[in-house]
């Protein structure tokens, strides 16, 4: 296949293995992954669980082992392969986990943040029709040479395929405008204001700019950073999506708010880009919408197909975004260019559709 290397999945690879797994990390992504090799009869291999220096307490169990340090698995087995199971994008644990890979073999297994289908070959194969269009529609060659390291990266999960795709935010960022003066930016998943911040200062030109958030404690903050701007800010604390009306949303706080599968949780309101004020003069839209990023663009159809916003859109909540989400964008309007960036994160986390 021309937008990838890799014939054998991770998964497929640890079935031909013996040597024992230690799983570095021990929240979400730790139970995903360990439930993954259940799912694949690879229980029997896991072999332990470490955490980071400052995170390793006496009497702390996950899922029925011990939370070690990297130096007591060490001790305590030869020869081990470690799967890291958290997220990052911070330049020291991204340092820490290199050096953890200088001395065992160590690869940080792609398991969907939103949940859904596993990225392995299996997947590859019924989507590589899917896959190749889109491959062929990318506008240049940095966002080729990303989209076949990123694929590489799901299906082997080594992180040397993330190494060599990375640009910094500024330069991923570099590729939006010029846009228009008395233009406004809408930033879906504004978390506390860092985008709204970050984008505003960068360019000018907006005279407006709405950000959602459906996170109760960061819309707090988001409503702090909103004030601190010299342009009017709308701040609504609402989900995104196709239709407006209400749902139940889960209570975790932060980035990791989105929709419940099940009546728990809480109520909140949903809201649609067209239904924005700031959605009549778009000029740029933000998606990092926790695996809303379809349900969000199809809210959006008027105003990307009366306006042609620059889009940013993140990637990687779901195995079929990387197919999805521009097939979704070019059904609305099929004349955007389109462009795909990632900046430092392990495991494939921050990667962007640009359409422009």
């Amino acid at each position: 296949m021309e937008f990838c290397e890799t014939t054998i999945d991770l998964w497929s690879y640890l079935e031909k293995e013996n040597r024992p797994l230690v799983i570095y990390g021990t929240g979400d992504g730790a139970d995903k992954i360990m439930d993954e090799l259940t799912r694949r009869s690879l229980e029997r291999l896991i072999s332990g669980v470490f955490a980071s220096p400052g995170f390793v307490r006496e009497g702390r169990f996950f899922r029925n082992f011990k939370v070690e340090s990297f130096e007591e698995v060490s001790t305590r087995l030869s020869d081990f392969i470690v799967l890291v199971a958290f997220g990052s994008p911070l330049p020291d644990v991204l340092s820490y986990v290199y050096s953890i890979e200088e001395k065992h073999e160590l690869y940080a297994p792609d398991v969907p943040v939103c949940g859904g289908e596993v990225f392995d070959m299996d997947f590859v194969t019924r989507n590589k029709d899917r896959l190749e269009k889109v491959y062929e529609r990318l506008a240049d060659d940095e966002s080729r040479k990303c989209f076949r390291n990123l694929v590489d990266y799901k299906l082997s999960g080594c992180i040397e395929y993330l190494r060599n795709c990375e640009v910094t935010p500024d330069e991923a960022d570099s590729l939006l405008g010029p846009f228009a003066e008395n233009g406004s930016f809408i930033d879906l998943g504004a978390y506390r204001g860092d985008t709204l911040l970050r984008f505003t200062k960068t360019f000018p030109q907006f005279s407006s700019a709405t950000a959602v958030e459906p996170e109760r404690h960061s819309f707090k903050k988001l409503t702090e950073c909103a004030d601190s701007l010299n342009i009017p800010v709308t701040c609504v604390n609402a989900l995104i999506s196709d239709e407006c009306g209400t749902a139940m949303i889960t209570n975790s706080r932060g980035r990791g708010t989105r929709a419940a599968k099940t009546n728990t949780g809480r109520e909140i309101a949903k809201v649609t880009v067209d239904s924005l004020e700031d959605g009549k003069n778009a000029s740029f839209i933000k998606f990092d919408v926790e695996g809303s990023e379809i349900a969000a663009i199809e809210g959006a159809g008027n105003t990307i197909r009366n306006n042609k916003p620059q889009l940013k859109i993140a990637c990687y909540h779901k195995s079929e975004d990387l197919f999805a989400i521009p097939e979704k964008v070019f059904e609305i309007r099929d004349d955007y260019r389109i462009y795909m960036r990632h900046t430092p994160c392990i495991p494939g986390w921050d990667v962007d559709y640009y359409f422009l």
